[in-house]
């Protein structure tokens, strides 16, 4: 009798294990789908009211392309990819319904910022080009230069000190460059002289930095020139020669854009540089990851919507460069283009 007592006993403590382990098991397989689910079971945010300026961070590889639709429908295309991106971006701009646009920019004549820049100049009516007026060899610059001679007319240099009023109150800015010419600088020369362009839109701003170097951000530091922003588009792919904390403190972003490859062989985002930007809380999102980024504002709030989700693990993890390419450039310094 007294076995049988002990032998009920035990089944029923084995019975009890089982039970909260079964428990503790469906408990976690709940966490799981609600973490896994969380975007699709959480109520979208209530839409923005009022005129809304569009800013889309085309996810074009390893490179840079910034599409900007103003509430008026004037249009700016901010670089336009490498040579392999310019059939994307094309097909981007047409599923935005553009017909022409306003304004293109090309920050630097690194082929990674401008070899899409042919595809979308034979496809689009373009009526202004503005250029950083640096001389430069390699044949993908000559293409877009006879690209902009035969389809724009004419090319305007960008200088520190423009304005272009898109929309009432909306205006775009050139910082940076500006003579003489930052040279021997501790990157590329070429990305230290990029087209530094300031969106401001009511209470919204943004910095779109190109290649910017140290050397450039600390010129514009000593200029003086508006740097406090709600969102940068950080400069050079997150490159470890840029992005220093000197200058984000100036410029006291709420969010943080990176455009690079999933796949690029020089480390974008370098690991220094996302730990700068995660040590002063700033959110983050990367066309690497997230895909095509939307950022939408009616000049007071605004809504950023990236194409995948990402989990902050992945999020904050930077690359590492080939050993054959560690300087973080887009290409070997005795070829650059």
């Amino acid at each position: 009798m007294r076995k049988d007592r002990r032998s009920s006993s035990a089944r029923r403590g084995w019975q009890g294990c089982l039970l909260v382990v079964g428990l503790l098991g469906l408990a976690a397989a709940s966490l799981w789908l609600l973490w896994h689910f969380r975007d699709r079971l959480m109520p979208d945010p209530p839409p923005l009211a009022g005129k809304l300026l569009h800013v889309h961070a085309i996810d074009v590889g390893q490179g840079d392309s910034y599409l900007i639709v103003t509430p008026e429908k004037k249009t700016i295309l901010i670089d336009a990819g490498p040579a392999e991106a310019g059939s994307k971006v094309v097909a981007f701009l047409r599923q935005q319904g553009i017909a022409e646009l306003d304004l293109v920019i090309a920050t630097h004549p690194h082929a990674d910022h401008i070899g899409g820049m042919g595809y979308v100049l034979e496809s689009f009516k373009v009526k202004n080009f503005l250029d950083s007026g640096q001389e430069h060899t390699t044949l993908t610059y000559r293409r877009m230069l006879e690209a902009v001679k035969k389809h724009v007319g004419r090319l305007t240099l960008a200088q520190a000190g423009q304005k272009f009023n898109l929309d009432n109150g909306i205006t775009l800015s050139i910082l940076a460059p500006r003579q003489p010419w930052l040279q021997n600088v501790s990157g590329s020369d070429l990305n230290a002289n990029s087209v530094v362009v300031r969106l401001d839109y009511g209470q919204f701003s943004m910095l779109l930095t190109g290649d910017a170097e140290d050397e450039t951000e600390d010129r514009l530091l000593t200029d003086g020139a508006p740097l406090q922003v709600t969102v940068l588009k950080v400069a050079h792919h997150g490159s470890r020669h840029s992005t220093r904390e000197r200058f984000l403190r100036a410029a006291t972003p709420s969010v943080a854009i990176i455009s690079c490859g999933a796949t690029n062989r020089y480390g974008h985002p370098a690991q220094a540089t996302l730990d700068r930007l995660r040590r002063l809380d700033v959110a983050l999102y990367r066309t690497d990851l997230h895909g095509d980024i939307t950022l939408t504002t009616n000049g007071q709030e605004y809504r950023i919507t990236p194409t995948r989700q990402v989990a902050a693990s992945e999020l904050w993890r930077g690359r590492q460069p080939d050993t054959a390419n560690d300087s973080g450039d887009e290409m070997p310094r005795r070829r650059a283009g």
